[in-house]
């Protein structure tokens, strides 16, 4: 297998994921074909699913289908019928990609603190550490 440790995921990765979703391929034929573990495409999929209700969504409730791989409607025959009564979650890449670079952004962001503030905090640990 050639997988790409360490390496985030694109909006390729993420477009191949949401391609193969539609044509219902698993888990682990995604994670093979984009080089990475199928547990990552898991999660990934899990974390970027979107709800989406539309004039057929007659219910709260869950579809059992989405309690199990893959997580989402992307695949199913009922996804743009009137046949299912139930919110759809869906993966979609373009807003997935979006989400990732929103908190790339927000993870890197500093906290902006004066050396007084610094050392006060770094007080207040060091006290509730001991």
């Amino acid at each position: 297998m050639n997988e790409k440790k360490n390496k985030h995921m694109s909006i390729c990765d993420r477009t191949e994921i949401q391609e193969c979703l539609y044509k219902r391929m698993t888990f682990k034929a995604i994670a093979k074909l984009i080089g990475k573990d199928a547990t990552t495409v898991s999660k990934e999929v899990k974390l970027h699913a979107q709800q989406h209700m539309n004039s057929f969504t007659k219910t709260n409730e869950i579809c059992c289908k989405l309690l199990k791989a893959p997580f989402v409607c992307n695949g199913c025959n009922l996804k743009s019928s009137a046949a299912c009564r139930y919110a759809r979650r869906v993966y979609v890449a373009k807003t997935a990609q979006s989400a990732y670079e929103k908190t790339l952004v927000e993870s890197r962001e500093v906290i902006a603190l004066n050396k007084s503030e610094f050392y006060e905090n770094d007080r207040i640990i060091t006290e509730r550490t001991v």
